[in-house]
């Protein structure tokens, strides 16, 4: 039966054949705008499934992959297509995909009892294979391409009428309108430093075998993913040594260690494992918090709802700051102050620092890239590291599993054990961080010297008994509880690993009980 789509050209809902609303809105029956996080979804849902339909009428022998987000699209490789061929693909595909909106095609969402999403064959058995039957499989399916249901989509191609496909070496990108101007496609922003990470970990992945959670769960099986997971471990050390090799190098022209990332990116532990893979090298390390260079709570600015806005690098007192790191790195000793958190006041002139000859200076913090953190300091003394977690593991080849949903899901779990917040309270908090991380980390993430990757591809596995629980409390009610249903839907479909065959020493510890965090202190 399908779905009934309610709305209009430039807003969306959802009704299943039940009756009940799909839980998109604010409330009840309310219609998404395209614009919002939500929309914009349900929209590129649409676009990628009608790309597919676009490579197997003009390409029949050739298979699209949906790879990395990157400049507002997806960077897609086409098995079969020649390095040097892709501005006429591009050509190609434009002209069919633009055929293919005209001519309205149906997008149907298929809602699958267990014993008839078995008898699926070819490719579309892949994951529904692994299907525990606690839920229908659901997918979104345009004639003969389909992908994993992570929530609805357009009712048919003719929505689909803002997309833009640009020529890459050895792939394509499919891109479509943001939020702030739509339905406008922003410019082509070059992203060289990210595009060649991304390059570096879609071969460890493939070195792997491990693209899409049906070959992982395979890989589990096999072994109960002991493989899988030690190469992640091993590669990853090796990533942090490439680093260290290259700090000693620069040292002491760039000792002063500036690490940035989003939220969840793993900052914390990587700079302590950084820390301590310098010092087994000969070197000593010195942290400074930029925490405790907040500036006093009533001279905090605030967000145009009156809340106080930390995230904002106006919240510090940065002339002090780049004070303190410029006298330290011309050999001075200075006084560090302490921010307390409990009175909303920076005591300065606490603690006494001086650095060594043979010391870095290691500074982590989600303004780390921007030089306006440290005004009066070169830029040639410091050393910029990008972290984030780049996940690389697709759902299945048209539905990968975004970056913000990775570290989401380590939120969740780190959130439980360590603060007491329930899933629902991270999921309805989430929003506010990416307004955040988009304003204050990812303008900023080209300028980095290296970037650090950490990512595993085995952490959905690993996360699955830890996440479904939590999930589950969520309310039916709530705003947060769409974004739980699709995980857990998500998760119906994932082989778990257990946790004991995670190493000690594994970034994920973090997230998972925090011993790697208790290792270094």
């Amino acid at each position: 039966m399908g779905a009934e789509y309610l709305g209009n050209r430039t807003s969306i809902a959802v009704k299943e054949e039940s009756g009940l609303t799909f839980p998109l809105g604010h409330s009840k029956g309310e219609a998404i705008p395209p614009w919002t996080s939500q929309g914009r979804e349900v929209y590129r849902r649409g676009l990628i499934l009608a790309l597919d339909l676009a490579v197997k009428r003009a390409y029949p022998d050739w298979k699209l992959w949906v790879e990395h987000s990157i400049s507002l699209g997806y960077r897609c490789r086409i098995e079969g297509m020649k390095v040097g061929s892709e501005v006429d693909v591009c050509a190609v595909l434009s002209t069919e995909l633009r055929k293919i909106v005209e001519n309205a095609i149906p997008i149907h969402f298929r809602k699958l009892p267990s014993k008839e999403a078995l008898d699926l064959v070819g490719e579309h058995s892949l994951l529904p294979r692994w299907h525990t039957g606690k839920e229908f499989y659901r997918a979104n399916v345009v004639e003969d391409s389909w992908a994993f249901a992570m929530g609805p989509t357009v009712p048919d191609t003719s929505w689909l009428t803002e997309w833009e496909l640009r020529p890459g070496k050895g792939s394509i990108y499919l891109r479509f309108p943001g939020s702030r101007a739509w339905p406008e496609i922003v410019p082509w922003v070059d992203s060289p430093a990210l595009a060649r990470e991304l390059d570096l970990e879609e071969k460890h992945i493939s070195r792997m075998r491990v693209h899409t959670v049906d070959m992982m769960n395979r890989r589990i099986r096999e072994d109960a993913g002991l493989e899988a997971v030690m190469m992640s471990h091993f590669y990853q050390n090796r990533r942090i040594l490439q680093i260290v090799s290259r700090l000693g190098d620069e040292f002491p022209a760039k000792r002063i260690v500036m690490i940035a990332g989003p939220s969840c990116s793993g900052k914390t532990t990587f700079t302590r494992m950084l820390s301590t893979y310098l010092r087994a090298e000969g070197f000593s390390t010195r942290m400074i918090s930029v925490d405790n260079y907040f500036r006093n709570r009533s001279e905090t600015p605030k967000n145009k709802d009156g809340s106080f806005d930390f995230e904002c690098i106006g919240a510090l007192n940065t002339e002090l700051f780049g004070d303190h790191v410029k006298k330290l790195v011309d050999g001075e000793t200075v006084k560090l102050p302490v921010f307390n958190f409990h009175t909303g006041v920076r005591e300065d002139d606490v603690t006494p620092m001086t650095l060594g000859k043979n010391e870095f200076l290691l500074i982590e913090g989600i303004h780390g890239l921007n030089d306006s953190l440290t005004p009066g300091v070169s830029v040639s003394d410091k050393f910029k590291i990008y972290i984030s977690a780049l996940t690389t593991l697709n759902i299945d080849r048209l539905t990968r599993m975004s970056t913000s949903d990775g570290r989401l899901l380590r939120r969740i779990v780190r959130d439980s054990f360590r603060r007491g917040y329930s899933a629902q309270d991270t999921i309805l908090g989430w929003p506010s961080v990416r307004r955040g991380e988009r304003k204050n980390i990812f303008p900023f993430q080209e300028q980095a010297d290296m970037m650090f990757n950490s990512a595993l591809p085995y952490e959905l596995p690993v996360l699955k008994p830890y996440l479904v629980p939590l999930l589950e409390e969520v309310d039916e009610g709530s705003e947060a509880f769409i974004d739980a249903d699709r995980i857990l839907r998500l998760l119906d479909c994932v082989e778990p690993i257990s946790e004991s065959v995670v190493p000690r020493l594994s970034i994920l510890r973090e997230f998972i009980d925090g011993l790697l965090l208790d290792w270094s202190e």
